[in-house]
């Protein structure tokens, strides 16, 4: 395991925003339940877009079924949220995240996850 990939892991078991730098630039794809697709800085991070996201999923685990160095040094995370939503509904959210790394911080996160899945698999 690569010293990226223990951190990385580390910030997805703990959700410890320390393990962010402060200017992390977080990025996620259209169709996340949030009104942005950017954001700067751990503080927005951790007031506005966890919070925004956690009102649409209270619930919210990441299994990751692999990470993959990739050549410029970043980390690609394949896996699935596993969320229940505030309606009480439950389902996965297929994802792939490229990850940023420097001097132990995150430095960066670009999200790709697929919403509809989930409410396909909500509808039933």
């Amino acid at each position: 395991m690569t010293p990226e990939e223990a951190l990385v892991r580390r910030w997805m078991e703990s959700g410890d925003h320390s393990i962010l730098a402060d200017d992390v630039l977080w990025r996620v794809s259209p169709g996340y339940p949030v009104p942005r697709t950017e954001w700067h800085g751990r503080a927005e991070v951790e007031n506005s877009f966890f919070p925004t996201l956690r009102r649409h999923f209270p619930h919210w685990k990441i299994a990751v079924e692999s990470f993959t160095p990739l050549a410029d040094g970043r980390l690609l995370a394949r896996g699935s949220y596993d969320a229940r939503d505030a309606a009480g509904r439950e389902g996965r959210v297929p994802f792939l995240h490229v990850w940023s790394v420097t001097d132990g911080r995150i430095i960066g996160v670009e999200a790709v996850a697929d919403f509809g899945a989930f409410a396909h698999v909500a509808r039933g």
